[in-house]
């Protein structure tokens, strides 16, 4: 089905609003499969298919795509109807477009084509699903018909831009005519819909479009939350370009080299060689002697350590170093990762460093992993406000490319902010994750390290990931870890503790198959069971989402219909960040 189809509209009484919302993108239609774009076309095109698609979405939720193609009787029908006739105009009217904006258009000649459809945003809605639409308001008289065929005969990027922008105001200002709770739904459908567009994306052309895109588009007057997704979205899309850019493809592997820097200095990138010997007084976190705050040239830093044998070196070495690069690119906060300022060997152990650069918004005192933190008495509000923070940065990671690998509280430090007092400590609110030491790229030919043999961390681990690893790593063994870390939040407690029933890792031998029965056990609800207490502690949803975490089958919620489920084919994160949001207070 395609993602916006209306197909199965019967033709009866049209109303006016659709009729004006059918001009609309008939209009982006035009417009979009215009000729002579010129060299920017897939970037300009973007930028037209966001607001086509932020309107339709729109028009989903106003009734005009429901069955009768009414418009909601909530809404005012003489605000909207003057709204879309200027949106109409706008896109339409190739005289107004010459006069205010400098940009020319003509009627193609009858044996020219339309240009074929480009960018990361075709996927978000196609030609069947706007022939549709335009069928149903008779402005066709067959699906194979097309309306016609222009060709730009003068094109500008900036005066272009500047057009696009004022048909992104009309589509604001038709946003704002929602009621709050559907300007929030409509801002939770493109999360959707953008989600998947960027985890389909597999050229670093359309990405960077897309990056451009989303960042010429403000799309947070209708929901002050979207205005933050919008950039970090941007961001993500910038990362995988990245990614893609070092070569991870599915079709791809790392090459097999001893070279420090060949893979990175082919693609034109390499991460900072720094020197070991300048790292000073080391000080770890409390209970994971792998990483701590220290001194790097006289300023504060936080240092990862990674054991990495020569015998591996050569298959490992070029993983180090583009994570290096990944976490030392620029990105949004809502990542919530440390920068990485490079990486440097111990002249006296086969050790590396990862350093990164201390976060400007924390206080200089440690941080502190998440494991030792619980304790005391978090709010509801922190804890779900801590979940959500943690789910979306692993969310943000996967789609743009990267697992985590090695999920555990452990990896989750809270740093202490600016704003408390020195003795407050560190702040549920400024999670940050850490421990990529076992990062890697999401491709199928990406070999795996062998995992810890260490109970303590295994608990973590899907069945499938524990001791020696019979299939590839894959992302939804990151979301099962990321499930017991938001059991562990919810009940605010160890998870050690929690499995207590089934599994002592305190003893010096625990078999895999006493480890394996760890996932049936949190995922009983019964007195007994792993989340006897969650929806005591934290409600139906945040227990439902950390259930669908665990058991890797996607929780549909009342407020997700199954015809969206369909249309959006979401994962499991962009459902959990959904609902968790939606808890917030």
């Amino acid at each position: 089905m395609d993602p916006l189809s209306v197909a199965g509209l019967g033709l009866g009484v049209i109303s006016l609003s659709f009729q004006l919302f059918a001009g609309c993108i008939k209009g982006f239609m035009l417009l979009s499969t215009a000729q002579n774009l010129g060299k920017d076309s897939t970037t300009l095109i973007c930028m037209l298919n966001l607001q086509e698609v932020q309107l339709t979405q729109w028009a989903r939720l106003a009734g005009l795509l429901s069955g009768s193609n009414e418009l909601d009787r909530r809404l005012n029908s003489t605000v909207v109807e003057a709204a879309l006739r200027e949106l109409e105009s706008l896109l339409s009217d190739t005289e107004k477009l010459k006069k205010r904006y400098k940009l020319g258009l003509q009627i193609a000649d009858d044996d020219v084509s339309p240009q074929p459809a480009v960018g990361a945003l075709n996927a978000a809605i196609s030609d069947d699903a706007r022939r549709d639409i335009l069928l149903r308001a008779r402005l066709i008289q067959d699906r194979n018909a097309y309306p016609q065929r222009l060709r730009w005969a003068t094109i500008d990027k900036s005066k272009f831009e500047d057009y696009v922008s004022q048909i992104r105001i009309f589509v604001q200002d038709l946003w704002r005519l929602l009621d709050p709770l559907r300007q929030d739904e409509m801002a939770s459908g493109l999360q959707m819909v953008l989600s998947h567009v960027i985890n389909m994306s597999y050229k670093v052309e359309e990405l960077h479009a897309l990056k451009d895109a989303l960042e010429h588009s403000s799309m947070s007057s209708g929901s002050a939350n979207f205005g933050s997704e919008s950039a970090s979205l941007a961001s993500v899309a910038t990362i995988k370009a990245i990614g893609m850019g070092m070569g991870a493809t599915p079709s791809q592997t790392y090459p097999e080299t001893s070279s420090l820097y060949t893979h990175q200095e082919r693609q034109g990138k390499a991460a900072v060689k720094l020197v070991g010997g300048n790292i000073r007084d080391f000080a770890a976190v409390k209970g994971n002697s792998e990483m701590g705050m220290a001194s790097y040239e006289g300023e504060a830093v936080f240092v990862e350590w990674k054991e990495l044998p020569v015998y591996s070196r050569s298959k490992i070495m070029g993983r180090v170093q583009d994570l290096a690069i990944l976490l030392g690119a620029p990105k949004h906060p809502n990542f919530r990762s440390l920068r990485c300022r490079g990486i440097a060997s111990d002249a006296h152990t086969s050790r590396i460093a990862c350093i990164f650069e201390w976060p400007l918004s924390s206080a200089l005192q440690p941080p502190r992993p998440l494991r030792t933190a619980f304790g005391g008495s978090p709010s509801l509000t922190e804890r779900l406000q801590l979940a959500l923070s943690i789910t979306e940065s692993v969310r943000f990671f996967h789609m743009a490319g990267w697992l985590h690998k090695n999920l555990r509280s452990e990896n989750i430090l809270l740093f202490p902010s600016k704003e408390k007092n020195n003795s407050a400590g560190p702040s549920l609110n400024f999670p940050m994750l850490a421990g990529f030491s076992f990062s890697r790229l999401n491709s199928p030919s990406e070999v795996s390290e062998q995992p810890s043999a260490d109970p303590q961390r295994d608990i973590y681990r899907h069945p499938e990931a524990m001791g020696e690893p019979s299939e590839s790593f894959s992302a939804a063994k990151d979301v099962y870890a990321l499930g017991t870390i938001l059991l562990e939040i919810g009940e605010w407690r160890s998870l050690r503790s929690l499995v207590e029933r089934v599994v002592d890792v305190g003893k010096g031998d625990v078999s895999l198959l006493q480890l394996a029965k760890i996932q049936p056990f949190l995922l009983d609800e019964s007195a007994k069971g792993g989340l006897a207490s969650l929806r005591f502690r934290m409600g139906n949803t945040y227990a439902a989402v950390t259930k669908m975490m665990l058991s890797g089958e996607i929780y549909e919620s009342p407020a997700m219909t199954k015809e969206e489920g369909q249309i959006f084919a979401p994962n499991i994160l962009d459902v959990a960040v959904r609902e968790l949001s939606r808890c917030v207070i």
